[in-house]
This record gives structure tokens, C-alpha cells and sequence, in this order.
């Protein structure tokens, strides 16, 4: 009995699996509606409107035309006078969704296929009656003359699905021993300047381009969005030049009703009154972009694999916990599926939202009910192999932040650190790669180590530069000086690795960056299920990546803010060098060297110069530009001192404004 109890889990949960894939394979009805629907879903409500080619346009038949030309059908002159403006505009191709299948007159008529013939891009439409064996059984032409000086000729035939939505396009016709494409597909080989299409095995070849299609070569079509998504010209705005050529010029326009009074209105997965020339542009655009909906054998593989998978895992994690954490587990595994079916569908590939899902909720309802049944008993058992499954830790962790995954912020005091190598550019251009690469990845190694020694956060490498930041996610009173002590340590590190290189007869590295504290945003940014990163924007993140740049300018190791000097100055010794106003800004910020620790003496030559900025600020050039002078007697190579004496002397030829208020504006990001 006891082997029978242990068999049968795996037996049920096969089964559970079994079903669900004998009802996919058959394409159960009632299941299939629903997956139609979900294909409508991720249109409409989950991925939403996408830019469409730039290339395509619509010629819409719309209220205003008729309004202005009289009612619809118009004569045939007026297209003359259409294709005349569209060929010195210098259209690539006209489609038209419009029948001429009567005479008007000889004289219109041969006006009008003259115009068509001169015009040399201009293909026409036909439409095709089926059986309801969907065989063709008769059709719908424009007359044989105005036919004959068309370029070519497309179906625009559509076939919704049994509950009326548009999400195929048949992309040829076989009639009379001819292939008859789509009016779709003849705009994007006109577009892509293909003569000719070849239908293969489950796949249409245009040139070098493979298109996606079923057994009845029918496409997938995939939605840009709703009505109006692709650029409309009105008709009459053409024929009457108000539309400016260069808009026109070398695209792929469609013509067509958009009035809803012509009664050319097809329901679509984002609305149920699209006009039916969209239809068209929409696969023209998939065409010409590649940007396929691909629902073929491989798909159907991927779908009845993770019919087992979920069913199995949902089994598993039925039996394995109890049932108030294994409904919502199987609950989170079975979103986890849908959000991967739709990435996958954003990918170009439509897999069922639908079966996967329903064998994890069959293998759920079967699990939970033999284990209140049979092996309710065991329950201690199960409950003593929770942790096994369940990292204590993280659901700690989840339960304080559920919020931890999403795209999102938090206002957070940080500070920011901007560090790069000075002279890398030269020195890469100097050796080769693998030197290069070596060698900057020794000097991260060894900062990022320093970072870690002072628990701050790498954000990103820029090329030789680093990015960290104190202060989040988790909150650091003490981040300013964290910042400043790391600073201090990868200066020491420098040391360290320069005497290194030195001895192995290598060019050593210099560092220079920049620090500011304040406000930033913190939190997760990017595209949920593409691209996604911890990091902050905001001014702060800003200002430390100008200082950085500004430590360049003024020949100092590291530039420090004002807000960070402030939060640090009873701890470590700077040097001001200046009050700046940075591009963008109105209000000014004083700057700051690192120096070092309040614990080591201060050099004679550091009052010096802050003498020097008084004198400098109340417009004392000759005794500033002394003291200046002095401090380069001492520290010859002093950068800020060289750059203040040589605005001392440009002061004493061309004083400042009488309202000068001592700031330089740095126009250098």
C-alpha cells in the first residue's frame, strides 16, 4: 500500500500533464477562443501601440474628402489628378484599396489607366469569392484596360476568425494557375524591390527575407496599433496640393476608405472599427520591418514542453509544501509563465498563454486533493522540509520590501562618486588591446576592492571611469565620510599599484574624481522584462560627474561639493579653490580640494592660497596675484594657483562688471 501511495503522485501529475496536451493537440473550441483572446490581449492592453514604419502612409477616403469632392464613388478624374501630385511628389508605390470594375467613360477611363501607366508604381486590388471550402469561385476585377497599365495586382481579401477579429492575412490566392499576392505583400516587394515571391514549407521567400506563415500561407499579423497609428493624408488635400510633396516622397502609400460611411470597417485585436486599408499597410509594415508574429511547429513544441513542465512543478510544489503556500506558489509560477509567454511574444513568437497555466491550476486541484485525502497525516513531514525549499532570509527580506523588483523610486541622501583615469585615451592609443585590457582591469579589481573595504556600491564601469554612491538602497547616516575615507584609500591604492608598475618598468595611472552629496532617486530603472539596473538620477548624480570632469580643469586628484565639504569638514582637511556656476545652473557652487585627514599638519602653503582667494574676491589683484605667486614658489605645479594668477593679471588690464560676484562660469560639462 505504502508503494502504491508513493507511485501515485507521479502518476496523477503524468496525468494531469496528459490531458491538458490531448486537449491542446485536438484544439479544444472553448480553449481556443480563449487563447485567440489572449492574442488580442497582449496587443491592446499589454504591450500597446508601437512606432510604425516610417515609410507607409494612408490616402484615406474620409469625411473631409467626401465632404469637399461629393459623395463617394468619385469620378476617375479625380484619381488622375491624385497620381499626378503623387508622381511629382515622388511617391515609391500606390496601393489601392478601391475597385473600378465599371465603365465611367472611354475618355475617363483611358484618362485614367494612362495615368496609371505613366505613373509606373500603382498596383490595384481585386477580391475573390470562396466556397466554403474556401475555393475560389469567381472575382471582383478593376476594368481589363485600367488593369492592364497597373503595375501588378493584390487580393485584399480578408478572413477573421470564427469570433470576427482580423489576426491573419492569406499573403497569396491561387487562381486561374496564377499566385496572386496579397495587397500587403505586393506593397512591401515593391518597397523592398522584389519582382517575385516563392512559397516554401511553412515560409513565404522574398528575396533574401523568410516570412513566418501557416499551412494555408497565411501571416500572423503584427498590430502597431490602433486606427490612426499610421500617417493619413486626406485625398482631398492632395488633389488640392495642400500637402507639402517632401511628405510624400519615397513612401509606400496605401489608398483607401476611412470613412466609416463607405462601410470598409474590420474589427481588429485593438479596435473593432479599423479600416480595412490599414489592414493591408500593417502587413506591408511586418513585411518590410521583419517584425513577425511566429505561431508554427517550434512554438507548438515550446507549448506542450511547458504543459509538462508547469503541470510537474505544480505537482511538486503541492506536495512539497503546505497548501496555503503552495496555491499562492503555483499562482506565482503560473504569472511567472504568462510574463514569459508575453517576452516571448515581444520577441516575435506567440505561445499559449492559456494551456501551460491550465495544467499548473489541473496539477494544483489533483495535488491538493489527494493530499487532503490520503497524505494529510504527513503533514508534520512536509512542513519540516519547508525550509529546504524556502530561504528563511529572503522571505524576510521580500516581506520588509515586497516592492524590491519593481521599477520605481525613493528620494535618498547620497553621496556620489565620479572616478576616471587621467590620460587613458593617450595611453590606450599607445599600446595594444590586450595591454590595455589587462591593465584596466587590474586597476578596477583593486578599486573596487577599496570601494567594498568602505561599503559603497559600484553602479556601473564608463569605460576607464567608475561610478559609486553611499546611501542606498539601504540608508548610510555616515555616507558622506564613507565617500570621503574611500577617497582617500584608492588614492593610497594608487600609490600602491603605481610603485608596482613602476618596478615592472610600466606607465603608472593617475585618478581624479569627483564627489557631491544630496537628494537623488534610487531605484530600480529600465524596462521591466528587458533591461533593468539599481542606480539614482538627479542633480546629484549630475553635479559629481561635472566635478569630476572640473577636476581636470583645476589639475586636482579629487574635486569635492560644497554639501559634501560641510558634512566632512570636521573630519578632513580641504583645500576651497573657487565658486563656479556650471552650465544650466543659475546658483553657484563652491568647490573643494581633498586634502587629507584634521589629524595631519596643515602645509604652510594651504593659507597661502586662502589668503590669495580673499584678496582675489575683493578685487586685490596685485597683492592676490603675490600670493599666488608664493604658492607656486613652494608647489611649483599648483594648477589652481597658475589659473588665479592668470585671471589676476587678464583683471588688471580688463577689470569685471561692478556687480561681479567672484564666480566662474565653468561652460565645460
Amino acid at each position: 500500500m505504502g508503494k502504491i501511495y508513493k507511485a501515485a503522485p507521479f502518476l496523477f501529475a503524468f496525468i494531469s500533464a496528459f490531458v491538458v496536451i490531448a486537449l491542446y493537440y485536438n484544439q479544444n473550441s472553448f480553449l481556443e477562443a480563449f487563447e485567440a483572446k489572449t492574442y488580442d490581449l497582449r496587443f491592446r492592453d499589454m504591450r500597446g501601440p508601437i512606432p510604425s514604419s516610417a515609410d507607409i502612409a494612408i490616402i484615406a477616403i474620409d469625411d473631409k474628402s467626401i465632404a469637399e469632392l461629393g459623395r463617394f464613388p468619385w469620378s476617375r478624374s479625380q484619381y488622375v489628378r491624385l497620381l499626378d501630385r503623387l508622381s511629382a511628389a515622388g511617391a515609391k508605390v500606390v496601393l489601392f484599396d478601391v475597385f473600378f470594375p465599371e465603365q465611367e467613360t472611354k475618355a475617363i477611363d483611358r484618362s485614367f489607366a494612362a495615368a496609371i501607366s505613366k505613373a509606373g508604381n500603382v498596383g490595384l486590388a481585386v477580391a475573390f469569392d470562396f466556397d466554403k471550402y474556401l475555393r475560389v469561385i469567381g472575382s471582383t476585377h478593376s476594368r481589363p484596360e485600367i488593369e492592364r497599365a497597373a503595375a501588378g495586382i493584390g487580393h485584399i481579401n480578408l478572413l477573421p476568425e470564427d469570433d470576427g477579429v482580423n489576426r491573419r492575412n492569406k499573403l497569396f490566392i491561387e487562381a486561374e494557375g496564377k499566385l496572386v499576392p496579397s495587397l500587403g505583400l505586393m506593397g512591401a516587394m515593391t518597397a523592398l524591390g522584389e519582382k517575385e515571391f516563392v512559397a516554401g514549407s511553412f515560409n513565404i521567400s522574398l528575396g533574401d527575407r523568410r516570412i513566418p506563415v501557416d499551412a494555408d500561407y497565411s501571416m500572423w499579423i503584427n498590430y502597431a496599433g490602433p486606427p490612426g497609428n499610421y500617417p493619413r493624408f486626406s485625398f482631398t488635400d492632395i488633389v488640392n496640393g495642400r500637402i507639402d510633396p517632401a511628405l510624400l516622397k519615397g513612401k509606400v502609400l496605401f489608398l483607401g476608405a476611412t470613412a466609416l460611411g463607405v462601410y470598409d470597417m474590420r474589427v481588429t485585436p485593438f479596435h473593432s472599427n479599423t479600416p480595412g486599408v490599414e489592414l493591408h499597410a500593417t502587413v506591408a509594415d511586418n513585411i518590410i520591418s521583419g517584425r513577425f508574429i511566429r505561431h508554427t511547429g517550434l512554438e507548438a513544441l515550446f507549448d506542450m514542453a511547458l504543459i509538462v513542465v508547469l503541470g510537474l512543478l505544480a505537482f511538486y510544489l503541492t506536495m512539497r509544501l503546505r497548501l496555503h503556500v503552495a496555491i499562492p506558489a503555483v499562482f506565482l509560477l503560473s504569472a511567472g509563465y504568462l510574463w514569459l509567454s508575453y517576452w516571448i511574444f515581444l520577441q516575435g513568437h506567440w505561445v499559449s498563454m492559456i494551456y501551460p497555466p491550465l495544467a499548473a491550476m489541473i496539477a494544483l486541484a489533483t495535488g491538493g486533493s489527494f493530499r487532503y485525502l490520503v497524505l494529510d497525516r504527513s503533514a508534520r513531514e512536509m512542513r519540516s522540509m519547508f525550509s529546504s525549499y524556502l530561504s528563511a532570509k529572503l522571505v524576510s527580506r521580500l516581506e520588509k520590501d515586497p516592492d524590491a523588483a519593481k521599477i520605481g523610486g525613493d528620494n535618498k541622501e547620497v553621496t556620489v562618486l565620479f572616478t576616471d583615469i587621467q590620460g587613458f585615451t593617450s595611453f590606450s592609443e599607445k599600446r595594444p588591446p590586450q595591454e590595455v585590457v589587462a591593465r584596466l582591469n587590474e586597476y578596477l579589481a583593486a578599486m573596487v576592492q577599496v570601494i567594498e573595504q568602505f561599503d559603497g556600491t559600484v553602479d556601473k564601469f564608463i569605460g576607464d571611469g567608475i561610478m559609486i554612491y553611499w546611501g542606498a538602497p539601504l540608508a548610510q547616516p555616515d555616507h558622506a565620510k564613507l565617500a570621503i575615507s574611500c577617497m582617500l584609500a584608492m588614492k593610497k591604492e594608487m600609490v600602491r599599484l603605481s610603485a608596482k608598475w613602476k618596478e615592472a618598468g610600466v606607465e603608472p595611472f593617475l585618478i581624479r574624481g569627483g564627489a557631491q552629496s544630496g537628494e537623488a532617486v534610487a531605484g530600480n530603472i529600465g524596462c521591466h522584462g528587458k533591461k533593468m539596473e539599481y542606480t539614482l538620477i538627479g542633480d546629484t548624480v549630475n553635479q559629481a560627474a561635472r566635478l569630476e570632469g572640473t577636476a581636470k580643469y583645476y589639475g586636482v586628484d579629487f574635486l569635492i561639493g560644497e554639501s559634501t565639504y560641510l558634512m566632512t569638514r570636521d573630519t578632513y582637511r580641504y583645500r576651497e579653490l573657487d565658486k563656479i556656476r556650471v552650465v544650466n545652473k543659475l546658483v553657484p557652487v563652491t568647490i573643494y580640494q581633498l586634502l587629507g585627514t584634521l589629524s595631519e599638519p596643515e602645509d604652510n602653503w594651504v593659507a597661502k592660497f586662502s589668503a590669495a582667494l580673499v584678496l582675489y574676491r575683493a578685487r586685490r589683484w596685485e597683492e592676490a596675484g603675490t600670493y599666488f605667486a608664493s604658492v607656486l614658489d613652494e608647489i611649483p605645479g599648483d594648477q589652481p594657483s597658475r589659473i588665479y594668477l592668470g585671471r589676476c593679471e587678464d583683471f588688471k588690464k580688463n577689470p569685471p562688471p561692478d556687480d561681479w560676484d567672484g564666480v566662474f562660469n565653468r561652460m565645460d560639462k
